[in-house]
């Protein structure tokens, strides 16, 4: 490519020396220097970690998070994490000479869509859980049982809701069932 140089004066835009306007391309002075660096497709990463932290997501009711939204945050991630990855993923093939990532852009929307399947499958699985019919509802007069106590003495529900000598009944007995051995 053949560049010739020129002047232009400033009242009217005419060249003053070296060829016109019409045969001799303009060179922009910040483009001349052409890099081969393409730039990091970060909204790839954004969402793989948006899809990985969906299923994780439902570990929030452990932390003491409150149990209500955990269903929907661990759905709603996942759904935002791969829009993210699709965005980066157009990107990186659209746009191939700036974003790179086409290899790791296509596995991590494979990635993405199946933390996206195990979240709506593991959301849809909770819901399909069966009511336990022996339960006794909200209440409902427990059954009279027998278990041992912090002493290993055997009580019955009946001798708790008996009357101490000397004393009132009581209305109610507080149940905490403790999970491990201490």
């Amino acid at each position: 490519m053949r560049v010739d140089l020129f002047w232009i004066q400033a009242e009217n835009m005419q060249p003053i020396l070296g060829g016109c306007f019409a045969h001799c391309p303009v060179v922009d002075c910040t483009a001349m220097t052409e890099t081969n660096e393409r730039r990091r497709n970060r909204a790839l990463w954004l969402g793989l970690l948006l899809a990985v932290l969906g299923p994780l997501g439902n570990g929030l009711t452990f932390l003491g998070f409150p149990a209500a939204g955990v269903p929907w945050i661990s759905l709603v991630l996942p759904v935002v994490g791969l829009a993210f990855v699709l965005l980066g993923l157009w990107r990186a093939f659209s746009q191939s000479g700036v974003y790179r990532g086409k290899i790791a852009g296509s596995i991590a929307a494979i990635l993405s869509l199946v933390f996206l399947a195990a979240s709506v499958s593991f959301f849809w699985g909770a819901r399909r859980i069966p009511q336990s019919a022996g339960a006794p509802a909200v209440g409902q007069r427990v059954p009279d049982f027998t278990l041992p106590d912090s002493n290993g003495q055997p009580v019955s529900l009946t001798q708790l809701f008996a009357a101490s000598p000397g004393g009132v009944a009581p209305k109610a007995v507080l149940l905490v069932f403790y999970r491990g051995y201490w």
